[in-house]
């Protein structure tokens, strides 16, 4: 079930260098075009504005007599009349782009979601619903290498070589550490 789109799409993104290449809209006066972009912003906010000359001057709140004089075709060849209304089709194709793009954006998310809690579901079911122990499987190195027991590290000859300290490190005097600590105290 989709949500509606509460809320239309706030802004129209349009390039001035587009609009100034265009010869319709620089063959035009600086009053026609101040018409063609505020009927156009009219059309981004309620889709359309009336055909009826009175009924748009009314609308936008300039006089009939303006409304006559910069009408022209060169302003009207910016809209489509449909019914009685004039639409502009470009902001009507860049409008349905921008919805086509929310719900495509939309259905992702809502895929990319579903995808991600099946593999959390996956994850969870295989540590909850197995009694089977995991292995991990061993590295090359860990079957190569020879294990060495402690025993086999340990030799008489080392242990001969420092009885001394051991000595001294089991009954707890050590003449070094002794040493180190009464200098280190200024004693």
């Amino acid at each position: 079930m989709r949500k509606p789109n509460l809320r239309p799409a706030p802004a129209f993104q349009e390039y001035a260098s587009d609009l100034l290449a265009k010869r319709e809209f620089r063959m035009m006066t600086l009053a026609e075009r101040g018409l063609l972009m505020t009927m156009r912003l009219e059309c981004w906010v309620n889709k359309s504005v009336p055909s009826n000359k009175s009924e748009l001057a009314l609308m936008l709140g300039i006089s009939e007599q303006e409304i006559n004089c910069q009408l022209t075709s060169k302003v009207l060849d910016f809209f489509n009349q449909v019914g009685t209304n004039l639409i502009c089709t470009e902001l009507e194709d860049y409008r349905q782009n921008q919805e086509a793009t929310k719900l495509a954006r939309s259905e992702g998310g809502r895929n990319g979601g579903k995808a991600t809690q099946e593999k959390n579901r996956k994850a969870k079911a295989n540590l909850n619903g197995s009694l089977e122990a995991k292995v991990k499987p061993a590295s090359r190195d860990e079957w190569n290498r020879d294990e060495v027991s402690r025993k086999e590290l340990i030799n008489e000859e080392s242990l001969e070589e420092h009885k001394e300290w051991l000595e001294s490190y089991e009954n707890g005097s050590s003449t070094k550490s002794n040493l180190y600590y009464a200098q280190s105290r200024g004693i």
